[in-house]
């Protein structure tokens, strides 16, 4: 009786908790301080949690982690072509939570889309184990610092769901809405922003530089960046080490927005982009 207990109750995530069923290392870890693993939960099926291997350890070091919750390219439910980006971000301390389950290749099953609801189930889901006494998680997450990221389609599931107020900060990679409608967000969808807002993108060979552009002149009601790699295209620099640019430029975003650190601010509003030397980088609204 008591199994059957635990099976009903742990098919509510929020409710049960975390323990790792599995994981792996990209990367050594990342270029970070807390070495970074790739895991499964057994309380959060379908999707791969990047985190510092040694969570107490780094929230010692520093504070409680800020989250990251991650929507793929082309909406679907794998992070594979991001691993390497997303591990190096956990390795600076944060809990990266990304739709889709652990993949070891592309062909390793069949893929489908996520749905937009994964991404504030996330949300519930660290918010429950951060509270959670028994949870690996207890105590660790900071859930006054949470940003919603997306790839391409994912971007249009991070518009989707933007309205929701726990999120303090977005990262919109090669995306951009436009004035398509996508995933259940249009151009409207951008009123739902209510934090600030970065758009890196790849250039002019990047399908989605027109549509970040026309965004970026829509969004004035937040504090927003535009920030262009002149030629990395759609794909980015994720399947570099580490995850290239747009994982270093993306960290020195969430450093300054969910970490504070105020030294980074000028990297974005003055345009001081000399360790970028590929990078365009503008702002408003600041």
């Amino acid at each position: 009786m008591q199994r059957i207990f635990i099976t009903l109750l742990c098919l509510i995530p929020s409710l049960c908790f975390a323990k790792i069923a599995e994981f792996k290392v990209i990367d050594k870890g990342g270029s970070g301080s807390f070495s970074a693993i790739a895991s499964t939960d057994t309380s959060l099926d379908g999707y791969v949690v990047y985190r510092p291997k040694e969570l107490n350890n780094a929230v010692k070091q520093s504070s409680k982690l800020p989250v990251v919750v991650f929507a793929n390219g082309g909406c679907m439910d794998t992070s594979f072509p991001f691993q390497h980006m997303l591990s190096n971000i956990a390795s600076h301390g944060y809990i990266v939570i990304a739709l889709g389950k652990m993949q070891n290749s592309l062909a390793d099953r069949a893929l489908n889309k996520a749905s937009n609801t994964m991404i504030p189930l996330a949300i519930d889901w660290i918010s429950a184990q951060t509270n959670n006494s028994i949870s690996e998680f207890y105590a660790t997450a900071n859930l006054k610092k949470i940003a919603v990221a997306g790839q391409s389609c994912g971007g249009a599931q991070l518009l989707a769901t933007a309205a929701d107020t726990r999120i303090t900060s977005y990262i919109m990679f090669n995306s951009g809405i436009g004035d398509m409608t996508m995933a259940n967000a249009s151009k409207q969808s951008l009123q739902n922003l209510h934090a600030p807002v970065i758009y890196l993108v790849g250039g002019s060979s990047d399908v989605a530089t027109n549509n970040a552009k026309l965004d970026y002149q829509r969004i004035n009601h937040v504090p927003i960046v535009f920030a262009n790699h002149r030629t990395a295209g759609h794909s980015g620099t994720f399947e570099q080490p580490f995850g290239g640019s747009f994982s270093a430029l993306a960290i020195k975003w969430l450093d300054w927005q969910l970490k504070n650190q105020q030294h980074n601010a000028a990297l974005f509003l003055q345009s001081q982009a000399t360790q970028f030397p590929a990078w365009d980088i503008q702002a408003k609204q600041f």
